[in-house]
């Protein structure tokens, strides 16, 4: 959980601010968010583009001039979108972000925005077919309202990227992955009606599914292994 007994915590903590300022941010970047919802909904701008500025309005936001930590050289102007991402680096990002934002801007990855959390199931659709979805909730952004997980608007579309990165960097055998979730979209109506009465076996799965793009070798070993301690408890 992002926030636990009042601390923020995980990956990006540093970027987390209090409900009282996430209220106030919510009602001072209104305007700026419903530009860039229509702008979105009109097709005037790609999505990758949106995120892209999602992402430093949020920043500017929450650190101002330390929104960008120097590379030891000037960084190119902002609206030369790829030259900045190829030399930027984020203040309390991990660099994942920074990369999963060049290559989608690029085109050199296929990551689709939406704005309602996609489900388990059609996260697998979206991966055996080589895709990776991304969601951003606007009506919790205008809100200031956290999601079910705990995450804050922000946080809850940069968990996304660093997914996405995780499911397209190179070493972790892209292609590799969206064969097992192929394979694994194939076998999922029988192994589903195997363990429907199992709420452990479900939450590992969607686990497997949302939360675990990793080799396909450490995706398969847990894939069994998560139905074979399913098998063990329906034989207790």
């Amino acid at each position: 959980m992002p926030w636990k007994d009042g601390h923020p915590r995980g990956v990006f903590k540093k970027i987390l601010i209090s409900e009282e300022a996430r209220k106030k941010e919510a009602e001072s970047l209104s305007e700026s968010l419903a530009k860039f919802q229509e702008e979105l909904i009109s097709g005037t701008k790609p999505p990758s583009n949106i995120v892209f500025q999602l992402t430093i309005l949020y920043l500017l936001s929450r650190f101002g001039k330390i929104s960008y930590l120097s590379t030891g050289k000037p960084l190119p102007p902002i609206s030369d979108v790829i030259a900045f991402l190829d030399s930027v680096r984020f203040y309390g990002l991990p660099d994942s972000i920074r990369l999963t934002l060049y290559h989608w801007v690029r085109g050199d990855w296929d990551i689709r925005l939406v704005e309602i959390d996609p489900t388990s199931q059609e996260m697998l659709e979206a991966q055996s077919q080589g895709f990776r979805l991304a969601s951003f909730p606007w009506g919790l952004a205008f809100s200031g309202e956290l999601t079910e997980e705990g995450r804050d608007c922000i946080e809850h579309l940069l968990h996304d990227l660093a997914h996405a990165y995780m499911f397209f960097r190179e070493d972790y055998d892209h292609k590799g992955q969206i064969a097992f979730f192929s394979k694994m979209k194939d076998e999922l109506p029988r192994v589903q009606a195997q363990f429907s009465f199992d709420p452990i076996f479900q939450e590992k799965l969607r686990y497997c599914i949302s939360d675990m793009n990793s080799h396909p070798a450490h995706l398969s070993a847990y894939w069994n292994a998560i139905q074979k301690e399913a098998l063990e408890r329906s034989q207790c």
